[in-house]
C-alpha cells in the first residue's frame, strides 16, 4: 500500500471513490441542492483541466491491487478540497497518513505554512484531532454545509 499522486488514467476512478464515500457518509445530511452541487463539482471539466495542468494536485492511497482507497486533493496551494477514505479502509490511519503526506507536500513544494479546509460535519472531529481549529461557525453555501478550519504547519 502506497500514497502517491493520482495518475491521469486514475482520475475518474478516484472521483468515483469520492462520490461513493460522499453518498455513504455525507449525502444524508445535505439537501438535494447540496448533493447535486457536490456531484457537479466532481464532474466539472474545468476541475479536471486544472488537475491535468498541475493546479489541482491529487494524491491517493492505493492498495496492493493499485486501486485507490483514499483520496486527498489541494486547491489554491493550501486548501484541502477533498479528503475521502473508502469505508472498508477507515479507522486504519489512512486519512491521517494522507493528511501527513499533504502537509509535507505543502511545506516542500507549495512553501505554505497554513492549510485550510471547509470540513463537512462528518469530518470536523477528524480534523480537530489532527490539530485544525475552527475559524468560523458552521456555514452553508449552495446546499453544502461546512465548518471553515485551519492548521498551521510546524
Amino acid at each position: 500500500m502506497v500514497i502517491r499522486p493520482v495518475r491521469d488514467e486514475e482520475y475518474a476512478g478516484a472521483m468515483e471513490l469520492v462520490w461513493s464515500v460522499f453518498l455513504d457518509c455525507n449525502a444524508s445530511g445535505y439537501s438535494n441542492e447540496g448533493v447535486f452541487n457536490f456531484r457537479k463539482f466532481l464532474t466539472d471539466e474545468t476541475l479536471y483541466l486544472r488537475y491535468r495542468e498541475g493546479e489541482y494536485p491529487m494524491f491517493g492511497f492505493f492498495d496492493d491491487k493499485d486501486e485507490p482507497k483514499g483520496v486527498i486533493s489541494l486547491r489554491n496551494g493550501n486548501h484541502i478540497s477533498l479528503l475521502f477514505v473508502d469505508r472498508e479502509y477507515r479507522n486504519r490511519g489512512i486519512g491521517k497518513r494522507l493528511l501527513d503526506y499533504l502537509c509535507v507536500y505543502c511545506r516542500e513544494y507549495q512553501e505554505q505554512v497554513l492549510i485550510t479546509v471547509n470540513s463537512s460535519p462528518y469530518a470536523v472531529d477528524f480534523y480537530r484531532k489532527y490539530g485544525f481549529v475552527d475559524t468560523d461557525s458552521e456555514q452553508e453555501s449552495d446546499g453544502i454545509t461546512y465548518t471553515p478550519m485551519e492548521y498551521v504547519l510546524l
